[in-house]
């Protein structure tokens, strides 16, 4: 750009030019995303049902009776690493609300109702389940993929024995059997099953496990606020304007301007904000680029 100047014979120095960028909507809403995000790390979150998170992972058909099973569903307790499968015909909301009921009432199972639920922005977590979420105090809107890695275990075994233009269909029956492997195995981070996390929960014990995620800056309360008011254009995630589609020639920001409507600090986590009218899902610094100024294209551009 500065060399095109240079050509027209304009005297801006590169700071003018880069100033001048800066504040044009087009540009902020296609600045790079962020290289490095500070997540939050869940290890300060200690208590049985204190944080749920929930995934469906595709699956291949298998029928069973009159019922033909497409998707794999998951509930992990965050502290305890617990979890509980469950198989879905499709992924409409109803279905789900239906599942998640389901597991909170049953009175032999360690998951209850949570404080927080934390979902992807799939579309069987949207109408009856959304409702379902709000009245369990959905805070979060994440995108969890960490259970996929789990869901074809006992599906590759079989593959093993069969030819290879037949695949195991036999996931369904297989599902308490996988959860009970998963749930009696070590995990790395709180170094126990979840199983017998749960028991010491159940006896009013905190689970202590170690971070998850490393701090690259300063978190909590020695991180800088940004107060409430302050304009910002948040990250998109990929393909979120265009119902899941990412292309290369989407927006990385949001192209509307939000405020900080309020935030929640604690120890040892990056802060999270909340913005005023923004979909129900809260942002670290990194997500949100502070907009001082934003000029829009001239008007002329919608006559060409």
């Amino acid at each position: 750009m500065q060399t095109a100047c240079k050509r027209a014979r304009y005297g801006f120095t590169l700071a003018v030019i880069k100033n001048w960028l800066n504040k044009q909507a087009l540009y902020q809403i296609h600045k790079p995303r962020p290289k490095f995000i500070q997540y939050a790390s869940f290890n300060n979150i200690q208590f049985l049902n204190e944080v749920h998170q929930s995934d469906t992972t595709p699956m291949p058909h298998d029928k069973v009776g009159n019922r033909i099973y497409k998707y794999r569903g998951v509930i992990k307790d965050v502290t305890t690493r617990y979890r509980r499968s469950f198989a879905l015909t499709d992924k409409f909301s109803a279905q789900m609300a239906k599942e998640i009921q389901k597991i909170y009432n049953d009175p032999n199972d360690p998951l209850n109702q949570p404080e927080d639920f934390i979902v992807d922005r799939g579309i069987e977590y949207m109408a009856e389940c959304k409702d379902l979420l709000l009245s369990y105090n959905l805070l979060l809107n994440v995108t969890i993929k960490e259970f996929e890695k789990h869901a074809y275990f006992r599906q590759d075994a079989e593959d093993f024995h069969l030819p290879l233009t037949d695949r195991s269909r036999a996931w369904v029956k297989g599902l308490r059997i996988n959860d009970d492997i998963y749930n009696n195995t070590p995990t790395r981070l709180i170094g126990m099953p979840p199983n017998e996390a749960v028991k010491k929960a159940l006896k009013g014990k905190k689970i202590i496990a170690r971070p998850s995620v490393k701090h690259r800056r300063s978190v909590g309360y020695n991180e800088p606020l940004l107060p409430s008011y302050t304009e910002v254009r948040h990250l998109l995630e990929p393909g979120e304007l265009e119902g899941g589609r990412r292309r290369a020639t989407d927006c990385n920001w949001s192209p509307e301007v939000f405020t900080i409507d309020s935030y929640l600090i604690k120890e040892n986590q990056p802060i999270h904000y909340k913005l005023y009218k923004d979909p129900r899902r809260s942002f670290v610094r990194e997500e949100l680029q502070i907009v001082k100024d934003a000029q829009l294209p001239p008007q002329w551009i919608l006559n060409n």
